[in-house]
Order: structure tokens, then sequence, then C-alpha cells
């Protein structure tokens, strides 16, 4: 039979004068002396959204300290997961060290550290480290990694600092960088690299696909990504911008690979505005260089591209609508052209 306990001025007295209150369960619950309890067995520990399982946990009430053994798991209220072999933590789980430890950020992206030590319950400094969003274990290395000295999470500022980084692919060191940052996957928007991606197609080969996200002010920002495989250099952008009146969004890439001579690009781009007088503006831009692109990449399944212009304008008593479309067919059987027929029309 589980025993439930509820920590608060004997165990955790800070805690329970900032009118916090700790749970302890466990399946067993005993008080060695007058100043150290011990927890044995599917141990819990819950604290103002922190849940911490462990195999068994001591409180010495002298030194204020945590001593855990694991396996442990920790579990914030953002969705951060700790977990390691050993820990000692003070009540609250804001300082102390963890060893043989491994952080979860959303679900994306994993840390594996010999020690991890918090403090201020703000900063995890991790040491001998390596970050990936694939799986870390076996003896088989990850598709891809970032192996450092020491890495540094901020987590207030949502922000990952790397310390003689090597970034490597399936073992292989590609670059180093003495130091480098990474946003937390948590983190909505700030420049800096994002989570690499892999792709592996029968025309491009295993490449590797590295985004770098870049703020320009609160309404604008553009994402770089650089796409390397044997058989293809790409860059891809993405930019975004948000005015008073609408928003404009681009999306295009441009590569050398050796599909084809020459260089290959492709550009969408559409807009969303509001004019004077109730009227509407909106547009889209479909555009590629070559027929047969955006499916030799993966972009799009399309094989008719439309680009168009439309004007509404609406008021309680008329309705005006002007629109001219383009289309492009990617069909080599097909040809391209304006009309109201076969493949564009023009309406007014």
């Amino acid at each position: 039979m589980r025993i439930l306990a509820l920590l608060l001025f004997w165990l955790l007295p800070g805690i329970a004068a900032a009118q916090g209150a700790a749970t302890l369960v466990a399946d067993s619950v005993a008080l060695n002396g007058q100043d150290q309890l011990i927890a044995q067995g599917n141990v819990e520990v819950l604290y103002q959204g922190t849940r911490l399982q462990a195999t068994a946990i001591t409180y010495d009430q002298p030194t204020d300290r945590l001593t855990i053994s694991g396996p442990i798991v920790i579990r914030t209220p953002d969705g951060t997961i700790l977990t390691a072999a050993q820990a000692d933590l003070d009540p609250q789980l804001q300082n102390g060290m963890l060893q043989s430890a491994r952080l979860v950020l959303d679900q994306q992206l994993q840390i594996a550290a010999n020690q991890i030590d918090r403090a201020n319950g703000r900063y995890l400094q991790l040491y001998k480290t390596t970050a990936s969003s694939c799986q870390i274990c076996g003896d088989r290395p990850p598709l891809w990694e970032i192996r450092a000295e020491r890495v540094i999470h901020d987590q207030l500022e949502k922000q990952l600092y790397f310390e003689n980084a090597f970034f490597r692919i399936r073992g292989v060191p590609i670059f180093w960088l003495p130091r480098m940052r990474l946003p937390d996957p948590t983190l909505t928007r700030a420049t800096g690299f994002l989570i690499p991606e892999q792709r592996n197609t029968n025309q491009l080969g295993f490449g590797i696909k590295v985004p770098y996200f870049i703020t320009l002010g609160d309404h604008r920002d553009v994402t770089l990504t650089p796409y390397l495989s044997s058989e293809t250099r790409t860059l891809e952008l993405i930019y975004r911008q948000a005015f008073v009146t609408g928003t404009l969004r681009a999306e295009g890439a441009i590569s050398d690979d050796s599909l084809q001579d020459g260089s290959r690009s492709y550009l969408f781009a559409e807009g969303r505005f509001r004019l004077p007088r109730q009227t509407q503006l909106r547009f889209d831009i479909e555009a590629v260089s070559d027929p047969a692109y955006l499916l030799d990449y993966g972009y799009s399944g399309k094989d008719r591209l439309d680009s168009a212009i439309d004007l509404l304008r609406v008021s309680d008593t008329a309705l005006f609508n002007a629109n001219l479309t383009y289309y492009q067919t990617l069909r080599a059987d097909k040809i391209q052209c304006l009309s109201a027929t076969d493949c564009g029309r023009v309406a007014l």
C-alpha cells in the first residue's frame, strides 16, 4: 500500500512559508532520527507543477538537501524533461547536481551529459554533452549531433549556449565552432540555428538541412536554409512580414545540382492587404525555373502553377471584383497561356 505525505512545515519550511505545498508519494516513508526522512519505492514529488519521480529520496533537514537515487525523471510545467541516475538537489529543485543526465526540450531536442548543474532555478550547465533531435543511444552514432564541452541552458531567455562545439554527421566531424547559440525549441522567435533536418531521396541522395532563423524586428523575419548532399548545393529562403494593413510571405530556393545544367530555382509569394474604401488586394506569385524542379526537391506536387492578382470591394449596396490569373503548366505536353477557357482566365 502506498503512503501519501504532505511535506509542509517539517520537511519544507521555506516552501510552507511561501504558501506553497510539496506532496510526496512513495511505497514507504520513514523517519531516521529527528532530522532525516527516507522515502523508498515508486517515489513521486509534486511541487508547483513540477513532478519528480525516483526510486528513493532522502531528505536531510540540517543541510536542507535531497539525495535522490534513480532512475530519476523530472518534468517541469513547460514540458522540459530531465532524467538522471543520481541527483543532489535542494527541496525546491532549483539548485543542485544531476549525474549521467539527459535533457529533453519540447520533445524535439535532447542533450545527454555526464553531469548537469542546476543554479538559481534558471540555468542548467551541462558538461561533456551530445545534442541531437535523433535518438542518442546504442553503438551507432545519431544521424546528426552537436558535441560540446559545455552547454548552458538559460531557461528564462530560452537559449542554449554551446562551448567548443563540433557538428557531426554519423559521427564524422563536419565543422567546429568555439561558441554557438541555439534557440530553445519552445521559443517562437529568436535569431539562431534551428534544429537540423535530414533528407534522403532517390535523385538527390542523403542530405542535411541546417536552417538559420533571423529576426528583422518585431514584424519581419527570414529563414535561410542551406541544403547539402552529394548531388546538390541548395539555399532555401522564407521571408515573412506583417504590415498594419496586411501580410506578405515569400518562399523559394536556388540550386546547383547534378540533375540539370545551370542553376534551378523557384519562388512562391503571397500577400493580403486592406486598401481604402473597404477594398481588399490579394495576390500570389508562383514561378519555377524548370518543370521538374518542384517535384525533384519535394517542394510541391503541382502540375500547374497559377499566379493571380485580385481586387475586391464590398459595400452595403455593391460588389466589385477584378481578377487576373496566369497559369503555367508543368506538363511537357501542354503550353502555357493566358485565356478564359484553356489554361487561364481574365475576369472583370
